[in-house]
């Protein structure tokens, strides 16, 4: 899949549909956002942090990771599969209806400052179409999305008449995603503008080092999978000990 930075500037018509249409702006954007959070806590840290946030607001349903190990594995100080699900995420402004989190080869490296190893770590979001309506009306974009299974289409209206509709698929284009447009209307008649019609969807920011591997469209959900191909950070004694009441195993290192 080619890098956005191949993409054409795609020139005046994917910024009337409110998208950002200048590559260069794309990966501008991304860049600052990465710098930004140069201060930011490590994943582990972060994780922990959303699953009491949410375990906080969610009382009636505790969060319960799944956890499958080998004796083998355990005898590594390796867990084989961890697996959670968190509900109702917000982020930047999208709440994302779950996010699975799916890590392998889970290990705690015994040393000074233990550090926790993982390879490779997927996560998994699910956004619903209501979600997406509230995230286009707060994010103020020209348009309307709707979630199918054919893709996804665009449309714009003015005071309630439609204009125009674009019917796209969601390619994967490095850490974004890109309007791959297949059908374009205005006024209800074909066009064929729809070849000059290309953009990138202002996303929210994706964890430091993740991808996008997967783009899952269908009726009123789309899911998108990120991978960050291996996890290896120091962590504090606090953390340890979180993972242990969260994993409940005798991982050496956590105990």
């Amino acid at each position: 899949m080619d890098d956005p930075g191949d993409a054409g500037t795609g020139g005046d018509p994917g910024a009337l549909w409110g998208l950002v249409d200048d590559p260069d702006v794309v990966r501008a954007a991304a860049e600052a956002a990465d710098a930004s959070r140069a201060g930011e806590p490590p994943l582990a840290a972060s994780l922990l942090a959303l699953l009491d946030a949410t375990s906080a607001r969610l009382l009636d349903h505790p969060i319960r990771p799944r956890v499958k190990a080998t004796p083998g594995g355990l005898l590594k100080g390796e867990l084989d599969v961890v697996k959670i699900e968190v509900p109702a995420v917000l982020a930047a402004g999208l709440v994302l209806d779950r996010l699975v989190i799916r890590a392998e080869h889970v290990r705690i490296v015994p040393g000074l400052r233990p550090r926790l190893q993982a390879r490779p770590v997927g996560l998994r979001a699910y956004v619903s179409q209501a979600n997406v309506d509230r995230w286009t009306r707060t994010s103020r974009l020209p348009i309307r999305v709707d979630l199918t299974e054919e893709g996804v289409m665009l449309t714009t209206q003015v005071r309630g008449i439609r204009m125009g509709q674009v019917l796209a698929d969601l390619e994967v284009a490095g850490s974004f995603l890109r309007l791959a447009p297949k059908q374009m209307t205005i006024a209800g008649l074909p066009t064929p503008l729809v070849r000059f019609l290309r953009g990138y969807l202002p996303l929210p920011p994706l964890p430091r080092g993740a991808r996008i591997t997967e783009v899952r469209p269908g009726n009123g959900e789309l899911a998108v999978t990120f991978e960050i191909e291996a996890l290896d950070e120091g962590i504090t004694p606090d953390i340890a000990r979180r993972l242990a009441t969260l994993t409940r195993l005798p991982i050496p290192g956590l105990r």
